[in-house]
């Protein structure tokens, strides 16, 4: 009798979202599993695919699965359901949601080949007697051989051990005395690291409470979600420790999430101090095969703990007690392609699927997560105060505006100046913060007023002085700086704007004393960057750390007494409802930096418009008032979380066709919802995308907005459906993005 089985085919045009049919030969019958990665014939085509399921029986001619392509199991039935929940949810190609859950890269196993004895101990001892003056150095080799037998050392490494050659050790091999065995190796990108084993803190009666009440729900049946807010330096990491340690002693598994790559190396060593190797990291600046490798511990069960960035919510654990999201307010937990999943509800449900705890931590939570919170969905975790009773750090804001008037047209405000030296001075560290990278936003011919654009995208370039390049951010095309405009032959070129480049310029001509790390994406592209500079700079080896939104978060560093903000209006000034919401979390976040330690600190934020509520609130520490104003102009204009938007993409190299289908499918959407009779879903657009060309594709914009999104998502898929039967959609490409972050 034939065995069936469903395949998802990783078809290059993913133009079918459905699962094909395969049978299993007598071979691969009893080794084919869901989760197996397979070879299937599709067409003309050799293809792979995962297998779904096993199908009872099918009344039409099926093809065999061809081999399988990787032995591993590489998702079970429960993350299966969470793929099938993605696909769903993010309405995305089953497929996408499926390799966002799969280890990425080629699944190599690293081998060596190690020495070992060729014959028992007794004799060898025998020969080592026999050669012992003669050859003195081969006797060493076998005694060390025999004093560590687990030693599985390849050639040369033992030729080391023992203070001889190669050759010593290959003569032993030619004589039949040892041989070579091929052994697998898991890659240990942590190896050369060592963490400091830490012990458990006694919790402050805050912590207490927070502990207590996360074990409580440890012990439930039902999952369950707790918002952690906590201010800065409140000892919210020491709370993850600690449930995490329960989780453990009942035999389960943890992940941990964090949200910038540049946060791991302290994360790592705080948990591989606490837990040592039961500990995996899952996070892309490691090599494809060490990643692999950390998978394959987590998979093996060699692991109880992952700590990662947001793909590491996929980790393969088989009895998960507990999801921990640190900054639960960061927008990096939004993919930003296909599938545009958020790792945080991706968590609350994958915990839902194992009765586990989710817990959210944060000083400045979403608007999103602090309504659920509110509302009786999330359980409220609080700790208002620093350990120690350590006081905030107090925030001055200066204006600049006053500044200009006063003649500085410096980028740094008197006050800061003073406060920086004053610093410098003490033998104390700052932090200088600047949301942009580079050298300037933007390069102008002051006679003509033509700007240096990237051909493919409707943005301008970036200058970056070290390479003398001007560069676009969204697609890295790079090119020469011009010494004339290609417009009108001018030299008056002007470069315009604030970059991380060129506040290090400055910076420098202002103390010329200080020693400055800068910590943005340029300075961190090479491996173990991050760990180095913030290395640097905890044990004192610069004064001055300068950098993007990499440096505002979580760092911890006892020394650091001063921030400072360059401006705190760049983040003000995106056209998007919660640039207010992303100031406000920045500044807060950044400030949090100063003031950890015995020493006290302070705050400069640098702005021109200074009296903005986001600017004015973060100043005072004061999350519940901003809270309040924010959720009622959201509430008064329909935005998340009181309705859902799905975002709309329509995009192609000919403008013409993307236009001519975006205002088609709008005229669809519009005829549904005219169908439907319904006032709770409303459409915006088609207009140009904020970013109307990227990356050689001309965009075109539109914004389902309801409150309930089973309906959007239903209008969506239909409406789709019937342009795609009205049309060839073949040259453009249709990105839905449910739940949107961002709306460039």
């Amino acid at each position: 009798m034939e065995k069936y089985v469903k395949v998802a085919v990783d078809l290059p045009v993913k133009q079918v979202n459905k699962p094909f049919t395969y049978h299993l030969s007598e071979k691969l019958r009893e080794e084919v599993k869901v989760g197996h990665k397979v070879k299937v014939s599709f067409g003309n085509r050799k293809l792979e695919g995962y297998v779904l399921g096993e199908v009872d029986e099918v009344d039409f001619e099926t093809k065999p699965i061809l081999a399988l392509a990787s032995p591993y199991r590489l998702f079970n039935q429960e993350l299966l359901m969470v793929a099938r929940w993605m696909a769903n949810y993010y309405q995305c190609y089953l497929i996408s949601a499926l390799k966002a859950i799969v280890p990425s890269g080629e699944q190599k196993v690293k081998k060596k080949r190690v020495v070992k004895l060729a014959q028992s101990i007794e004799k060898t001892e025998q020969i080592i007697k026999q050669i012992q003056n003669r050859a003195p150095k081969q006797a060493a080799v076998l005694s060390y051989l025999i004093e560590y037998p687990d030693a599985n050392l390849i050639m040369t490494e033992l030729a080391k051990k023992v203070d001889t050659t190669s050759g010593t050790v290959r003569r032993l091999k030619e004589k039949g005395l040892l041989f070579y065995q091929w052994l697998e190796v898991k890659r240990n990108p942590y190896r050369a690291n060592d963490f400091a084993q830490t012990e458990p803190l006694d919790p402050t009666a805050e912590q207490s409470l927070a502990i207590k009440r996360i074990c409580s729900a440890l012990n439930e049946v039902n999952s369950r979600t707790f918002l952690l807010k906590g201010v800065t330096g409140s000892g919210k990491t020491e709370v993850y420790l600690q449930a995490i340690a329960q989780v453990l002693a009942k035999g389960q598994e943890a992940i941990v999430l964090v949200p910038e790559i540049s946060l791991t190396p302290q994360t790592i060593a705080r948990f591989k101090g606490r837990f040592g190797e039961q500990v995996a990291v899952l996070h892309s600046q490691l090599s494809i095969g060490e990643r692999f490798d950390e998978w394959r511990k987590i998979k093996e069960g060699e692991v109880k703990i992952v700590v990662g960035a947001r793909s590491a919510i996929f980790a393969p654990f088989e009895n998960l007690g507990i999801i921990i999201i640190d900054e639960e307010h960061e927008t990096s937990y939004k993919q930003a392609d296909h599938p545009k999943y958020h790792a945080r509800e991706v968590a609350v449900k994958r915990a839902e699927l194992n009765g586990a705890v989710t817990l959210l931590g944060t000083a400045t939570p979403s608007l999103e997560a602090y309504y659920r919170a509110q509302i009786g969905d999330y359980q409220m975790l609080e700790l208002p105060t620093r350990i120690d009773n350590r006081p905030l750090p107090p925030v001055e804001v200066v204006d600049l505006r006053e500044e200009l008037k006063d003649g500085n047209r410096s980028m740094f405000s008197s006050l800061l100046q003073e406060k920086l030296t004053q610093t410098l001075e003490r033998g104390e560290q700052s932090i200088i913060f600047l949301n942009r990278r580079g050298f300037s936003t933007f390069v102008q011919c002051r006679e003509c007023g033509h700007v240096m654009e990237c051909e493919a995208c409707d943005v301008s370039l970036t200058y970056h002085a070290h390479s003398n390049l001007l560069q676009c951010h969204y697609c890295d095309h790079k090119e020469t700086n011009p010494d004339i405009c290609p417009e009108c032959e001018s030299r008056y070129i002007k470069y315009f704007g604030l970059g991380t480049q060129k506040v290090e310029e400055q910076l420098q001509e202002l103390l010329p004393e200080a020693d400055i790390l800068r910590m943005d994406v340029d300075t961190t592209r090479r491996k173990g960057s991050y760990q180095q500079i913030l290395s640097d700079f905890k044990t004192g080896k610069a004064d001055i750390l300068l950098g993007t939104q990499m440096v505002a978060k979580g760092h911890d560093f006892s020394n650091v007494t001063l921030v400072g903000v360059i401006t705190a209006d760049t983040s003000l000034n995106f056209p998007d409802f919660r640039a207010g919401e992303r100031t406000f979390q920045l500044l807060t976040q950044v400030a949090g930096r100063t003031g950890r330690g015995e020493k006290s600190g302070e705050v400069i934020v640098q702005s021109y418009t200074p009296e903005h509520y986001s600017i004015q609130l973060a100043k005072e520490h004061d999350y519940e008032s901003f809270y309040q104003y924010e959720i009622e102009q959201r509430q008064g204009c329909l935005y998340p979380p009181y309705s859902h938007l799905i975002n709309i993409i329509v995009a192609g190299e000919e403008e013409e066709r993307v236009i001519k289908l975006a205002n088609q499918l709008g005229v669809i959407i519009n005829s549904y919802l005219h169908n439907l009779n319904s006032e709770e879903i409303m459409l915006l657009g088609p207009v140009p995308a904020p970013l109307s060309k990227l990356k050689g594709e001309f965009r075109w914009q539109l914004i389902l907005k309801g409150t309930d999104l089973e309906k959007l998502r239903q209008v969506n898929v239909e409406s789709l459906e019937q342009l795609r039967e009205e049309e060839s959609i073949e040259t453009v490409r249709v990105s839905i993005d449910v739940d949107p972050i961002g709306m460039l």
